[in-house]
């Protein structure tokens, strides 16, 4: 293999992994993440390549097709992991250690659901991995004291939180902030940064992936004004806390359901809501409501059109 092709098959993984945290097959859209995220960190720039490096030497250690390396299936898991235990675990041996031997692991967990599951495994090996590294950290009294991040704390928001009334200028930013927090980047030219990377890639994308975060705080805020809890907090939405998952929802969603606008709005609706319950059980959500949204929606549909195929075949 020559050099050229070598740096060009290498270059197509890097940037097609991080395009696919956003469902995305485009090198323009994996450039934009990775700007926005150096932009924003570059502590969370490395951890985020560190973690797409483990899952790859994972990947090759498995022989996983060379394919669906490049495409960035066997990298995203690995990036996302670097993000989330550089945020959990700060900068340290340990955490340059999770990073590496978790993302690592998430390769056979990949494959496994590649060739075994019939529902998409979305960033499930990412979510798992994270978790397990969340424990082991907390088993082993590892977790810095600032380590919990606002997805894991959306349970035990203060009162103040609650009743803190924010402007609808802070709101609307909120909305561009949720695609941001996908990334765990918490600012608003971030946020711009990942909404271009969609446009980059098509824009009927950054529409979904807007009104996906849209829809999830507009959901949000409604919960917090009639239920009055603190598990929907106004500083989290205007945070952007409750626009990623819905953004998500959404992106993934578009990819099964094109023409069918109400079932990828029921998907936003349910990641939303279920959000706050993994802040309950002490757990960081993560992106789990999303991809339990999108599972719960994909085995309904699959559930109805199986019926509906029975009922034309025994119609007379």
């Amino acid at each position: 293999m020559s050099t050229r092709l070598t740096l060009a098959c290498g270059l197509d993984m890097l940037l097609h992994s991080f395009s696919q945290i956003l469902f995305q097959s485009h090198r323009g859209c994996g450039a934009l993440i990775l700007l926005a995220i150096g932009l924003e960190s570059i502590t969370a720039l490395l951890g985020s390549l560190l973690g797409w490096g483990g899952a790859l030497l994972g990947a090759r250690l498995i022989r996983a097709d060379s394919a669906m390396m490049r495409a960035g299936y066997f990298g995203f898991n690995g990036a996302l992991l670097g993000l989330a235990l550089n945020l959990l675990l700060g900068q340290s041996w340990f955490s340059v250690t999770c990073i590496l031997a978790f993302s690592a692991l998430s390769a056979p967990l990949v494959q496994l659901q590649i060739r075994r599951w019939r529902i998409p495994p979305y960033t499930s090996a990412f979510i798992l991995m994270s978790w397990c590294a969340w424990l082991l950290a907390a088993m082993l009294e590892l977790l810095p004291n600032t380590a919990i991040p606002d997805t894991a704390a959306l349970g035990t928001a203060t009162d103040d939180a609650v009743t803190g009334a924010i402007t609808l200028l802070q709101w609307s930013a909120g909305v561009v902030r949720g695609l941001g927090q996908v990334f765990f980047l918490e600012s608003l030219p971030a946020g711009l940064l990942i909404l271009a990377a969609l446009a980059l890639s098509a824009p009927r994308n950054a529409l979904w992936g807007l009104g996906g975060a849209l829809l999830g705080s507009l959901v949000a805020s409604l919960c917090s004004a009639l239920a009055d809890t603190p598990l929907f907090s106004p500083q989290a939405i205007a945070a952007g806390l409750f626009g990623y998952n819905g953004a998500l929802a959404a992106l993934a969603l578009l990819q099964r359901f094109p023409r069918q606008p109400a079932i990828i709005a029921a998907g936003v609706v349910l990641a939303t809501v279920l959000q706050p319950l993994f802040g309950i059980i002490g757990l960081p959500a993560f992106t789990a409501p999303f991809v339990l949204a999108c599972w719960l929606i994909v085995i309904l549909a699959s559930i109805l059109q199986r019926q509906q195929q029975k009922r034309n075949t025994l119609s007379p």
